[in-house]
């Protein structure tokens, strides 16, 4: 069965720790999530942040949403 959604882009910290996803919906918004993921810990990455129920009606609006959440994922420090 296939996914009712696409990650459409995939930022990821420079230490592998942390990521935001941008997620294309089936209704075609957009939304964003941050995800963690402790090395030490082998049960994946862990969900700290979804957008939703707040959707946006480009990718370029959930990204902008999304770095001013995720301060690490800013312009400025180099990741986007």
């Amino acid at each position: 069965m296939a996914k009712p959604y696409l990650v459409s882009q995939s930022i990821e910290h420079p230490e592998k720790n942390r990521c935001v996803d941008i997620v294309q919906q089936q209704d075609g918004k957009y939304r964003f999530q941050e995800w963690r993921r402790d090395i030490e810990d082998t049960s994946g990455w862990i969900l700290l942040f979804d957008s939703q129920p707040v959707v946006f009606e480009s990718e370029a609006a959930a990204m902008s949403a999304a770095t001013l959440r995720c301060n690490w994922s800013r312009k400025d420090s180099g990741l986007l």
